[in-house]
């Protein structure tokens, strides 16, 4: 069964403007743990590639500033190249990424995953504000975190290199001078 926007949040807020900055964390179609439920489907809702994009580029009252945007895209391993084609239906070019070391093995059928990507795109012509920021997030300063809770040190990355407006995307809650668009940030 695919899920839609409205199985997952019927009375979902959408923002509202044109942002120069967007940050999505995906509910990947992340199964794993073969009948015991080890993956991602054990904490909520997944969404499969086209609905992903599909949820992005419907949602209402947003757009891109036309002018130029960034797109920070969270992306494990084995959706690596879903996430470049998300990108790209969305009209950004991808540009590089950064990596979240994590201090604990996930899981992986041939080698165990222990980080995660942030892949980074644009569209138009706007340039990053901060070009020493290194690719590495977290490092030796990983502290464990409820499951697909993004560390502090990535927000503190975007907001160095994009300007605002700001939106995130699938967000868990919300934070100061974003705006924020998911099932589980409360109204």
């Amino acid at each position: 069964m695919t899920l839609t926007l409205t199985d997952i949040a019927p009375d979902i807020e959408t923002p509202e403007g044109e942002y120069r900055c967007i940050l999505a964390d995906p509910p990947w179609q992340e199964r794993g743990g073969g009948k015991i439920k080890r993956g991602a489907d054990r904490h909520y809702p997944l969404l499969k590639t086209p609905d992903i994009i599909r949820v992005m580029l419907t949602a209402p009252q947003w757009r891109p500033c036309a002018a130029g945007c960034h797109l920070w895209l969270w992306v494990t391993n084995n959706f690596l190249e879903d996430g470049l084609h998300v990108m790209k239906a969305l009209g950004f070019r991808y540009v590089t990424n950064a990596v979240w070391a994590k201090a604990r093995m996930g899981l992986g059928q041939y080698l165990r995953g222990q980080h995660e990507l942030l892949l980074f795109g644009v569209m138009g012509r706007l340039n990053g504000e901060a070009r020493a920021q290194p690719t590495l997030i977290g490092g030796d300063r990983v502290h464990k975190t409820t499951h697909s809770k993004k560390p502090q040190e990535s927000y503190e990355a975007i907001e160095r290199v994009s300007p605002g407006p700001r939106v995130e995307f699938f967000a868990r809650q919300r934070r100061d001078g974003w705006d924020a668009f998911g099932n589980e940030v409360a109204a």
